[in-house]
């Protein structure tokens, strides 16, 4: 079973590990072989073709881009058709699903039902390498409720893409992404703009390129980083009161965090217990914990390592 949640950029990843990156293609990924599905947050957006440029200037794609199905106005039962509608199946897909759905409704549920029947459909339809995204936080108080129930739809998800072995799925969390740049990314608050495409595609490129045998000659890039350093906190960032780290993990390990006053005095201490190795995004809820400069220390896998919190 394999699942990952990330952001980091690779040059961080590659700098942290003492990594020299390379062109790792060994075998071009054809052009219908990955698929981008969805709503309007990629049939309106540019990530699909920015996901080819990145593609094709790292070697992976010889010309053109990859396939776009997605469909703006669609729900998720709709995704899972032109889903079962696409042929050839690709081996690889990046998708979303529910965005209209969690509009005006929270039956959560029932969404995550249809989405095992979509990823019974990849399995069945040979699809190998799933990246799920999480949405990024909606902004304005015209999308209240739909935030609301996207922070719902994104504690579901991870767990039921723990649920399945295949296809391999490796979830890029949206949110710390776009922290600090809903300004730049989003003009009507839940709609990439272009700079919003491009930065989206960016992660998700690098998480694609971080992830052992997720693209076609990477199988090294873990041992490399194991080898020099077993676990590392790679990037943090302070957004709507939560503070998320991405992390490098070696082992299986729940990870925890202290936030301590200039003195040492400990204000704030939260753990997640899941159990998960390679790279993931943990998002903390800091509570009321009133602006200044803090200590953060982080603990997993026997690891580890403090640095400065900063919280306005």
């Amino acid at each position: 079973m394999r699942k990952r949640i990330m952001l980091c950029a690779a040059a961080l990843i590659c700098a942290g590990a003492g990594f020299q990156a390379t062109s790792l293609a060994q075998n071009y990924i054809k052009n219908d072989d990955l698929v981008c599905n969805g709503e309007s947050f990629f049939q309106a957006s540019n990530i699909c073709s920015e996901l080819s440029r990145l593609a094709r200037a790292d070697g992976y794609l010889q010309s053109g881009n990859f396939k776009q199905i997605a469909v703006s106005g669609a729900n998720i039962s709709q995704i899972l058709g032109f889903y079962k509608n696409c042929n050839p199946k690709p081996t690889y897909l990046v998708s979303d699903g529910a965005g209209i759905d969690l509009m005006n409704s929270s039956n959560i549920s029932g969404l995550s039902n249809t989405l095992k029947q979509y990823l019974d459909e990849m399995k069945k339809g040979g699809t190998k390498k799933l990246l799920w995204m999480i949405y990024p936080d909606p902004q304005g108080s015209n999308w209240a409720t739909l935030k609301k129930n996207q922070d719902l739809w994104a504690v579901e998800v991870p767990k039921v893409m723990a649920t399945i072995t295949e296809p391999q799925v490796l979830l890029v969390d949206l949110r710390p992404v776009w922290a600090g740049h809903y300004s730049q990314y989003t003009s009507d608050g839940i709609h990439c703009t272009s700079a919003g495409g491009t930065a989206t595609a960016e992660a998700f490129w690098k998480a694609m390129k971080a992830e052992p045998n997720w693209l076609p000659g990477n199988t090294n890039v873990t041992y490399t980083m194991v080898k020099t350093r077993p676990s590392a906190v790679l990037e943090k960032s302070v957004s709507n009161g939560s503070v998320f780290l991405s992390l490098f993990l070696a082992q299986p390990a729940a990870v925890s965090m202290r936030v301590m006053t200039i003195s040492g005095k400990t204000v704030a201490t939260v753990s997640q217990q899941e159990q998960v190795t390679g790279l993931r995004t943990v998002r903390f809820p800091l509570g009321a914990i009133a602006p200044g400069v803090y200590g953060l220390e982080v603990k997993a896998d026997g690891y580890s390592e403090q640095s400065s919190l900063y919280l306005r």
